[in-house]
């Protein structure tokens, strides 16, 4: 009998997750889990709609399709940007009318209605930092009143103190229940008709519905969904993020922007706006649409880092081998670290910075280890290509990025003598080939012909290298140089109508140039303008991130006995245990130095990888360090691309002492594999998840018990302040 084999269902999916390790398929199921957290808790996808542009010459009058028996509830509001500088206020006034009068002077401020004080983008004054722009506001709370408004006062005006953005207007009733609004003639003279009202309507009221259709984009106001209740971080957007859609309020009204004071993001480059503008565009105006593409950032984060890490222990391009171990736990620590699952999941630039950073050093660091490949210069050279433009990426999140380049050229000269001494030692052993070979040949004719086929392979390998070098040099000033100008230019452009207010004494007249606005904008990055009042509150140098001397409260909705902060701190434990390891291995590396070097007693197998991974996350760390070094105004928010690059000390500590651990392995799930090392690791990370699942409420801001956050994670800061507390 013929037993035939049967051929496996989709050979060609399982073909291609065989290519991947256990180890590479747990990073990409971590980074999944980041991505799926990141998504299901970036908040509300409830979006206001579109945006209405008010001036104070503008008002508007809304009619309100009460319920049978339903009376005036609340008035919620949702303004965008104003044009009063941050922290000053601004003002709506609500007035009322009957819809049966046709007297000219009907509009009325009693029953409640009234003027309204607001403040652009953060309150100066303690405890009204509810009610600011850009979150939904409650500005009339007629629910417990005396007396009530009635259905027949269905019309209701609003006025603007000055130029601003308005998102949305929502009316609700005393039952909760959403009053559906009218602003259009059509649509109010269908609701006087149907009233019974047409005299009142053609007398006074249609001139108001008439005129305000002329302002085109009146119907924003009602277009929305409904109104997001809640005070957490999950329906309302950070002081942060509020200079973010400030921007994105400035790219989207373009020229139409109107001259005065209009806030925009002073501390960060022009692309970090656009992906968080392309959230807006596709899923609305909304906390979920602001933080979308930041939620893949973090996700992506955490896959490079796997990836980053796994070329760092690689002796050889692609290789596979125990050291994956290494590069799953920093994936593990990049991931829980205590930065990625708050700042990375907000409609900020940090993600999107420490992705581009570490995506920068990875594939510049493949040309440093692994070289170019004679066969294929292009393909191999390609890492630097990427690596340049990862680099442009990150310039034009963040200028400050800049200082970054020090420590790429740093790695790209090593790379490049690397492979000029790769090629000499190639040259040179040839020629010792040749003279060993003509050694033992008698004939003169024979040593003649061998020495001119020598000479004819050397002359085209020096061909060949002379192009390898001139691919490179000009892969990289290519990517590295004119990359990023043209990257930072084209990211610009949509803002340059924000940029002449910012920085043109006379906008209108356009007396300064678009490119000297583009360079005002990169060198104002480098001072530390929008600082929130929760980021400067949490302030310090830093040099404090090596201890996480202090976390950042991007959030603060007070309810007492609830905390429901939202705090981005790294963890204390890896913190520590990161300026450990990086005081161990730079002390390995001094004794590997001072006792002979190769011949020394520190030298092994493992040596000379361990340096190179030092020496690469070690001008990573300063290069992400140095721009905020001097600022003063430092947050632990911003601290995330370097703590990306700082964490990385610990696996690389890990794997140091694991690889010269001779001690007896025992087993670790049958397998003999943990030793004294990594008896020593499984201990760190176990106070790692412990640290990590202690401070889970103030990392998602979701309501805690005062007193069982004092316990989990009030010590987690050693120098507290006010609002972390």
């Amino acid at each position: 009998m013929i037993v035939r084999e049967k051929s496996p269902k989709f050979p060609k999916i399982k073909a291609f997750f065989g290519r991947f390790s256990v180890w590479a398929k747990a990073a990409f199921v971590l980074a999944l889990a980041v991505l799926v957290a990141g998504l299901c808790t970036a908040g509300t996808a409830r979006s206001t709609g579109g945006t209405f542009y008010a001036t104070e010459e503008r008002s508007v009058v809304f009619y309100l399709d009460y319920n049978e028996g339903a009376t005036l509830g609340k008035i919620h509001v949702n303004v965008g940007s104003a044009c009063v500088p941050a922290g000053e206020s601004f003002t709506l006034t609500f007035r009322s009318a009957l819809r049966s009068s046709t007297s000219s002077t009907s509009w009325s401020s009693s029953y409640g209605l009234g003027k309204v004080t607001l403040y652009n983008i953060y309150a100066p004054e303690s405890g009204a930092e509810a009610r600011t722009n850009h979150n939904w506001v409650t500005v009339v709370d007629r629910t417990g009143a005396s007396t009530s408004i009635s259905a027949s006062r269905c019309l209701v005006q609003v006025s603007f103190s000055g130029d601003m953005l308005v998102n949305e207007i929502a009316f609700e009733d005393t039952a909760g229940e959403r009053i559906p609004a009218y602003v259009t003639e059509r649509e109010a003279r269908a609701a006087f008709e149907a009233a019974g009202n047409s005299s009142a309507w053609s007398t006074n009221y249609r001139n108001y519905f008439a005129a305000q259709e002329k302002y085109g984009d009146v119907e924003k106001l009602v277009d929305g969904d409904l109104y997001n209740t809640g005070v957490t971080a999950y329906h309302d957007y950070t002081q942060e993020e509020m200079y973010t859609l400030a921007q994105i309020d400035g790219i989207l009204l373009g020229g139409r922007v109107p001259e005065g004071t209009f806030v925009s993001d002073a501390d960060h480059g022009p692309f970090a706006v656009l992906l968080p503008l392309l959230g807006v565009l596709v899923f609305g105006r909304s906390p979920f649409g602001l933080r979308f593409f930041s939620a893949f950032a973090a996700a992506g984060l955490v896959l490079l880092a796997y990836c980053f890490m796994k070329e760092l222990l690689s002796r050889e391009r692609g290789q596979r081998g125990k050291n994956e171990v290494f590069a799953l736990i920093f994936a593990a620590l990049t991931a829980c670290g205590g930065l990625v699952l708050t700042v990375g999941r907000l409609g900020l630039s940090y993600p999107f910075l420490a992705l581009f950073l570490l995506a920068s050093f990875a594939f510049l660091y493949r040309f440093f280890a692994f070289g170019i490949d004679e066969a294929r210069p292009v393909r191999s050279a390609s890492n630097i290509l990427v690596s340049g433009l990862a680099f442009a990426l990150a310039v034009a999140c963040d200028p400050k990025a800049v200082v970054a380049a020090a420590g790429l050229l740093a790695l790209f000269v090593a790379g490049a003598v690397r492979h000029a001494r790769g090629h000499a030692a190639k040259v040179r052993a040839a020629r010792a080939a040749l003279s060993e070979q003509n050694a033992r040949e008698p004939s003169e004719a024979v040593i003649r012909a061998n020495l001119d086929a020598f000479a004819a392979r050397e002359a085209e390998e020096r061909a060949d290298y002379v192009y390898r070098c001139k691919l490179i040099y000009l892969l990289f000033f290519v990517s590295f140089v004119v990359g990023t100008v043209l990257v930072y230019a084209l990211a610009g452009l949509p803002q340059l109508p924000v940029y002449a207010l910012r920085y043109d004494p006379s906008p209108a007249a356009g007396t300064v140039g678009a490119l000297s606005l583009l360079w005002r904008s990169f060198t104002d990055a480098f001072t530390l303008g929008n600082v929130t009042a929760y980021s400067a509150a949490n302030a310090s140098t830093a040099f404090g991130w090596l201890v996480s001397l202090k976390g950042a409260t991007l959030f603060y909705g007070a309810s007492e006995p609830s905390y429901i902060a939202l705090n981005a701190q790294g963890n204390i434990f890896m913190a520590f245990t990161a300026l450990l390891s990086f005081a161990f291995l730079t002390a390995y590396v001094i004794l590997y130095a001072a006792t002979g070097g190769k011949k020394g007693a520190y030298a092994t197998e493992h040596t000379a990888l361990i340096l190179r991974a030092w020496s690469v996350l070690l001008a990573g760390t300063v290069s992400a360090l140095l721009p905020y070094a001097f600022l003063g105004g430092a947050s632990a928010a911003m601290s995330l691309p370097f703590s990306v690059f700082y964490f990385a000390f610990i696996p690389l500590a890990f794997y140091t002492a694991y690889v010269h651990d001779g001690g007896a392995k025992k087993k670790l799930f049958g397998v003999p594999c943990l030793n004294t090392a990594g008896a020593v690791v499984c201990g760190l990370c176990a106070l790692y998840l412990l640290s990590f699942l202690l401070t889970l409420p103030m990392t998602f801001g979701f309501p805690f018990p005062a007193a069982a956050a004092a316990a989990c994670f009030g010590w987690t800061s050693i120098l507290g302040n006010g609002f972390y507390r």
